[in-house]
C-alpha cells in the first residue's frame, strides 16, 4: 500500500478520534449549556403571568429573544434556575426578529459562538428551550439544511421545537452556540429553524435600520394580533401599491380576508402572492389552509404534492396533505401523511390527534393508545389528552388501567362533563353499574360535548341490568340527538326487541336494512324477528343474506338451520349443520340433537 495513503488514513483516524473525544453527551450538553437558556415570562401591570417563551443569555446582564414576542406583555422577566430577573427590551433588529434585553443582576458566561461557515449539514445539534411553557427541555437532531430566505441564511434542524421554544438556543456537540431557535420561522412555518448565532453581535449596529418592509411587517403583525382585519386589509393594499412585485402584502391581505370570513377573496389574494413568490413555503401553506376551509381538497393535493417534491422535510405540507386525503376518504394515505408530520415535528399535537382518530376509526386501539400516550407526554396538563388515553385503554383492557388515566384527567378538571362521562364508562366496564349510572347522569347535568355518547352509554348500563324501559328511553334520547348515527338506531332496535316491543323493533330493523344493504346486522335482526313471529320461511332469505355478507356468524347459522328444519328442508338443514361444525362444534351438536335427529327418526 502507498505509504502516503497509510499516513493519510492514520491522520484521518486521529482526527476522528479527537473530534469524538470533544463531543459531549446530551446530559453534559444540557448541564453546561442550559445556564445560558432562560425562561422568558411576560407579565401584566399587576405582575400576573400572561405568556412564556425563551431567551438566550449573551453574558452577564444581557440576553436575546424574538422581537415579536415583546409586544404581548407590559413587563418582562427572565428566570434562571428559579431566580427571577427583570428584563428590559433594548435594541431591536426587526428584519431578523432579534432583540437584545438588559437583565441587571443576571450572571452567565458568554457563549462560544460558531461561525456560520463552520456549520455543516448533517452535524448533530441540541435545542434547549421552554417548550410549551413547561420549563427547559432538550431535544436532539441534525442540521438538515442552511436555507436562503429573504436574502439571509437560516439554519434548519430536525431537533424538535414547540411553542415556547422561540428565543431558545441551538448548540453543537461541544456545547457551542449555533443559533437562536425560531418556532414560527417565517418562510415555511416550519418549527425547525434558528437564526445564526453570528447575528447576535450585529443587533446593536443594525438597530433602527429597519427598511420600509420591516416597518410595514411590524404594523401588519400588530393588527393581526389585535384581529383588526379591516385595518390590516388597508395596510396590505397600500403595501402592495408601494411594492407591486412583493409577495408579502398579498399574503397579509389573504390573512385579513380570512379574518373577515371572505375565504374566496382570501384565495385570490394568496394565489397572487404565490404567483409573485412561486417557491414560498409560507404562501403555499397559507393557500393550502385556505383551500381546506373552502373544502377544495383536490386543489390542496395539487398544491402540496409538487411542494413536497421540493421540500419533503416540511411538517406543515405533510399535515395539509393528510387533512385533504382524509377528507377525500383516503384513510391510509392520510395516516401516512400524519405519521410523516409527527416524524418531522414530534410536538405536533393536532397531527397526533388525527392519528388517534384514524386509529379509533379502524378499531386499532393499540395504535390509538400510542398516539394518546404521545399527547400526554407532550402536554400532561391537558385533561382531554388523558381522556383519549382512557378511551383507547378501555377498548384494550383491563379497565382498571384506563381508570388511572381518567383519574389524571379528573385531577385536572374534576367537574368536567367529559371527564365524568369517561369515568362512567370505566365504572361500567368494572361492573360497578350503580356508580356508573350516577356518574353518567352527573355528566349529562354538566353538559358534555357529545351528550348522545352519554345517553348511549347510560342505555347500555340499563340494558345490562335488564332495565329495558330505562335503556329504551336513553337510546331514544341518543337517536334524537344524533339521528344520522345508525349504530344508535341498531342498539335501540335490539333493546326494543329484548324489551318486548317487537313490532317497533322490526320496523326499525327494516329501515336499517334498506339504508345499509351491505351491513349483515339488520338482515340478521329482521331474520330473528320473523323467526320469533313464527314466520320461518320469511326469515330464511334474511338470514341467508346476512351470511353472504358475513359467513362466520355462528348464531345466524344456528338460526338458519332451525328454520330449514322447521319448514321441511332437511338437506339444507344438514348443510347448515356441517358449516356450523366447522365454526362451533358445540353449537352444531345442539342443532343436530334438537332439530336434525328427530328428522332422521322419521319413517
Amino acid at each position: 500500500m502507498n505509504r502516503s495513503f497509510i499516513v493519510w488514513l492514520a491522520c484521518l483516524g486521529a482526527g476522528q478520534s479527537a473530534q469524538s473525544a470533544l463531543a459531549a453527551t446530551p446530559t453534559e450538553i444540557y448541564a453546561r449549556a442550559s445556564q445560558n437558556v432562560l425562561v422568558l415570562e411576560g407579565r401584566d401591570g399587576a405582575g400576573a403571568a400572561q405568556m412564556q417563551a425563551s431567551a438566550t443569555a449573551l453574558g452577564d446582564g444581557a440576553a436575546v429573544t424574538q422581537c415579536d414576542l415583546l409586544d404581548s406583555a407590559e413587563k418582562w422577566v427572565v428566570i434562571q434556575a428559579s431566580k427571577d430577573f427583570v428584563a428590559y427590551p433594548r435594541e431591536r433588529d426587526e428584519a431578523r426578529n432579534l432583540c437584545r434585553l438588559d437583565v441587571p443582576g443576571l450572571r452567565a458566561a458568554k457563549p462560544d459562538i460558531v461561525p456560520l461557515e463552520q456549520v455543516r449539514v448533517g452535524q448533530r445539534v441540541y435545542a434547549i428551550g421552554n417548550a410549551l411553557g413547561l420549563g427547559l427541555s432538550l431535544s436532539e437532531g441534525l442540521v438538515s439544511g442552511i436555507r436562503a430566505m429573504s436574502g439571509e441564511s437560516w439554519l434548519q434542524t430536525t431537533a424538535a421545537l414547540a411553542p415556547g421554544s422561540e428565543g431558545g438556543a441551538l448548540f453543537d456537540e461541544q456545547g457551542r452556540l449555533l443559533g437562536v431557535t425560531d418556532y414560527r420561522k417565517r418562510d415555511g412555518q416550519n418549527v425547525n429553524f434558528a437564526a445564526p448565532a453570528v447575528w447576535l453581535a450585529q443587533i446593536v449596529g443594525r438597530a433602527g435600520q429597519s427598511d420600509a418592509s420591516a416597518k410595514l411587517r411590524i404594523e401588519a403583525n400588530r393588527l393581526a394580533r389585535a384581529k383588526d382585519w379591516p385595518a390590516l386589509a388597508e395596510v396590505a393594499m397600500n403595501w402592495s401599491r408601494l411594492q407591486p412585485e412583493a409577495s408579502e402584502p398579498w399574503s397579509w391581505l389573504g390573512a385579513a380576508r380570512e379574518g373577515l370570513h371572505d375565504n374566496p377573496a382570501a384565495a385570490e389574494a394568496l394565489e397572487k402572492a404565490l404567483a409573485l413568490a412561486p417557491g414560498s413555503l409560507t404562501v403555499t401553506l397559507e393557500l393550502a389552509r385556505n383551500r381546506l376551509l373552502l373544502k377544495q381538497y383536490d386543489k390542496v393535493l395539487d398544491l402540496v404534492r409538487p411542494a413536497l417534491a421540493r421540500n419533503r422535510e416540511d411538517a406543515g405540507l405533510w399535515f395539509a396533505k393528510g387533512l385533504a386525503e382524509l377528507a377525500l376518504g383516503q384513510a391510509d394515505e392520510a395516516e401516512q401523511a400524519f405519521r410523516e408530520t409527527v416524524r418531522l415535528d414530534s410536538w405536533h399535537t393536532t397531527a397526533w390527534n388525527m392519528l388517534f382518530e384514524t386509529a379509533i376509526g379502524r378499531n386499532d386501539y393499540r395504535a390509538a393508545q400510542q398516539a394518546a400516550s404521545h399527547l400526554t407526554q407532550i402536554d400532561p396538563t391537558r385533561a382531554d389528552f388523558w381522556l383519549r388515553l382512557a378511551q383507547a385503554q378501555l377498548n384494550l383492557g383491563p379497565p382498571a388501567r384506563a381508570m388511572i388515566a381518567v383519574d389524571r384527567a379528573s385531577a385536572l378538571a374534576p367537574d368536567n362533563a367529559d371527564v365524568l362521562f369517561w369515568r362512567g364508562v370505566a365504572l361500567e366496564k368494572l361492573g360497578l353499574h350503580s356508580r356508573a349510572i350516577d356518574t353518567l347522569k352527573r355528566s349529562l347535568a354538566a353538559k358534555p360535548l357529545q351528550p348522545a355518547w352519554v345517553w348511549q352509554s347510560l342505555g347500555n348500563v340499563y340494558y345490562q341490568l335488564n332495565l329495558f324501559p330505562e335503556s329504551i328511553a336513553a337510546l331514544r334520547e341518543a337517536v334524537k340527538l344524533a339521528p344520522d348515527n345508525l349504530s344508535y338506531q341498531g342498539e335501540l332496535g335490539v333493546m326494543l326487541k329484548d324489551g318486548g316491543q317487537d313490532e317497533e323493533a322490526l320496523k326499525l330493523f327494516l329501515v336499517l336494512r334498506d339504508k345499509t344493504p351491505q351491513d349483515p346486522f339488520p338482515w340478521r335482526q329482521v331474520g330473528y324477528m320473523k323467526y320469533k313471529f313464527g314466520r320461518h320461511a320469511e326469515a330464511i332469505p334474511e338470514l341467508e343474506q346476512s351470511l353472504r355478507l358475513a359467513p362466520e356468524q355462528v348464531q345466524v347459522w344456528h338460526a338458519l338451520g332451525e328454520c330449514y328444519a322447521l319448514v321441511g328442508r332437511p338437506d339444507d338443514a344438514r348443510r347448515a349443520y356441517q358449516r356450523l361444525r366447522g365454526l362451533n362444534p358445540e353449537r352444531a351438536e345442539q342443532l343436530y340433537r334438537t332439530y336434525l335427529l328427530p328428522l332422521e327418526a322419521q319413517p
